[in-house]
């Protein structure tokens, strides 16, 4: 720890002051005491006039009056002068006070000395320095939060839209068969509880609940089949998880859950039919990745949405640590998803 600057008191320098303006008034004085002393007797002396001796007393007396009149003009110059430096540091100290009580926190008061005056100055700095500080927090964690908002918002219409998918399907299919039924009845209770769990991450302001699992290979495979389960209808879906053996993992399911679906809902409104959807799963050196890639449509450039479901998948990967990375070549849209931390 620095050790603290020995600090002068504002009183003794105000003394000091004093006592150096008084010195020199006083050698001053004593100067023009002993010059005007010489004028005043080689005046005399020059004269051819006769003089008495009251009237050279009384000279010397004018011209002494006259020494010390401007010994005292002279202290009197000389101190406001000097004092003048401490009151125009008090007149910086209270403006940097008006700039801290209007909130505008740039403002530095200059720091000089080692007084009082100097304490009250760093202090008037710190109080701004740290009340911008909070500012700029405050400014991030209202951003984060308004991202955050827009973020689950679109998670949350993607499970809403597989309800009412499910939903006009049964409606207008009032006589498929009950495993059929039943399945569409399961997967929108599921949809129902991701929407519930969404919901209740907002209103929490995203607070997460990270499980721990033996074999999170297992989970993967679990979402990608949900994954498969909605692509099954329109896209040629392929998973491949060769390159993933068994391990153990902290993973928070609902966010997985996000990361699956923003996938899914990718898929749906960009890529083409036509052409097969693949998901690779790889987990080598501490190090998990899922490559998904697909054909764009002619018309994906027009839509809208895409960014808002790959920032969500970047901000879920870096709380892990990891990252999400896209690549769009010959057409092939590729999203790459590493977790690092798990």
């Amino acid at each position: 720890m620095t050790k603290p600057t020995k600090r002068r008191r504002l009183s003794r320098e105000i003394l000091a002051l004093l006592a150096l303006s008084v010195a020199i008034a006083l050698a001053a004085f004593g100067l023009f005491a002993v010059v005007t002393r010489r004028l005043v007797d080689s005046y005399f002396a020059n004269q051819l006039l006769t003089y008495t001796e009251n009237q050279l007393i009384t000279a010397q007396l004018w011209a002494l009056n006259a020494c010390a009149a401007a010994a005292l003009l002279l202290f009197v110059v000389l101190f406001l002068l000097l004092l003048g430096r401490k009151l125009s540091y008090i007149g910086s100290i209270t403006r940097g006070v008006a700039a801290l009580q209007s909130r505008r926190m740039d403002h530095q008061v200059p720091v000089e000395g080692r007084n009082e005056l100097t304490e009250l100055a760093e202090a008037i700095n710190y109080l701004s320095q740290r009340e911008l500080e909070l500012r700029e927090k405050e400014a991030a964690l209202q951003q984060e939060r308004e991202q955050l908002i827009r973020t689950l918002s679109h998670d949350i219409r993607t499970p809403l839209t597989s309800i009412l998918s499910y939903t006009e399907y049964l409606t207008a299919h009032p006589d498929c068969d009950a495993p059929q039924r039943q399945e569409y009845l399961g997967l929108m209770d599921q949809k129902a509880r991701q929407i519930r769990q969404l919901t209740e991450i907002l209103l929490d302001g995203g607070k997460t609940a990270p499980e721990r699992f033996d074999d999170a290979r297992l989970l993967l495979q679990q979402l990608s089949a949900q994954m498969e389960a909605e692509l099954e209808d329109t896209f040629s879906f392929t998973a491949d998880f060769s390159a993933c053996g068994a391990f153990s993992g902290t993973f928070d399911v609902a966010q997985l859950q996000r990361i699956f679906d923003n996938l899914t809902s990718n898929v749906k409104k960009y890529a083409d039919p036509a052409h097969g959807v693949t998901l690779t799963v790889m987990q080598q050196d501490g190090t998990l990745t899922l490559t998904q890639s697909n054909t764009c449509r002619p018309d994906a450039a027009q839509q809208e949405g895409y960014h808002i479901g790959l920032l969500s998948i970047r901000r879920i990967a870096q709380q892990y640590g990891g990252t999400a990375e896209t690549a769009l070549e010959d057409g092939i849209f590729t999203i790459t998803v590493t977790f690092s931390e798990f």
